[in-house]
């Protein structure tokens, strides 16, 4: 009876993620979107590879300590992804728990520990590529500081860097006590969330420039600026819509540009979902067929 619960549990969830998807994609204006489609092919290629990042990164971490293929982990971290963005935060986590636990047959507990291991870490890294980021954009002033402080002097900014920097000084100094894992293995991880987070910004950076080069830098400054701090808001969905309106209503962006800059942010969400229904549907069907 507790199989047939889960396995329905697992139906009703895979359902709503699909429904939800679909659903998203008919509130997006295709007719205006399809006239407005950026021209670069760049454009394109780094919406992909920003897709893949994410579950490549967490696959091969994954991959170093449980016996699974790295193959097999992509899929699951693929959608992990799409449910944390489009279902709720966290929901995505308590899948790859629980398909973990069946697949090698073990303890909540030694998948948990590994997964809040992973997670401190993986804040750690967001938070000082996030301290990196925001010095950057201090020192080249690519930022507009208006936008979020008004009259305000910069060096809250310079403050809260130093702030996340401490953090993650601190986070590493008392290991041993954060996290089960030995000292080595937590500084490897840390290293690939933190690369991983440098190289999302580089590329969301030149995803912009490529479709609109004559655009100031200081607003694609100011948007990513604004982009990561909302994705650091936990349990929204759909963090991205959010995102875009807020970069619209805040960024600087001219109003001959915001046209431009609106269809290329509403591309990528349609983009975004595209791949996540085309992903979710065949990815689960096949998990499904390897069940036992």
């Amino acid at each position: 009876m507790g199989k047939r619960i889960i396995t329905a549990l697992r139906v009703v969830i895979g359902a709503t993620v699909v429904v939800v998807l679909i659903f998203q994609l008919s509130t997006i204006g295709w007719r205006s979107l399809l006239s407005n489609l950026p021209n670069s092919l760049w454009f394109y290629v780094t919406v992909g590879v920003m897709y893949v990042t994410l579950p490549i990164f967490e696959a091969s971490i994954y991959g170093s300590y449980f016996p699974i293929s790295k193959l097999s982990l992509f899929s699951v971290f693929v959608r992990k992804k799409i449910m944390n963005s489009d279902l709720i935060g966290y929901s995505g986590d308590v899948f790859v728990l629980y398909w973990i636990k069946d697949r090698l047959k073990t303890s909540e507990g030694k998948v948990f520990r590994f997964m809040v291991d992973n997670g401190i870490t993986s804040s750690l890294g967001a938070f000082s590529a996030t301290g990196v980021l925001f010095a950057l954009l201090i020192t080249t002033d690519s930022i507009r500081w208006g936008d979020f402080l008004g009259g305000k002097d910069r060096m809250i900014f310079v403050g809260a860097a130093l702030l996340i920097g401490v953090l993650s000084i601190v986070g590493y100094r008392f290991r041993h006590t954060l996290f089960s894992l030995p000292g080595k293995s937590v500084l490897q991880i840390y290293l690939a969330h933190f690369t991983r987070f440098m190289l999302v910004f580089c590329l969301q950076i030149f995803q912009w420039w490529v479709v609109l080069p004559e655009v100031p830098f200081e607003v694609w400054g100011t948007m990513l600026a604004i982009l990561t701090i909302s994705n650091r808001l936990p349990l929204i969905p759909a963090k991205d819509l959010l995102a875009v309106a807020v970069m619209l209503g805040v960024a600087g962006v001219v109003e001959d540009s915001r046209a431009a800059i609106s269809a290329m942010l509403v591309t990528r969400i349609a983009i975004d979902r595209i791949l996540n229904l085309g992903f979710f549907i065949p990815l689960s069907l096949s998990d499904r067929k390897k069940r036992p």
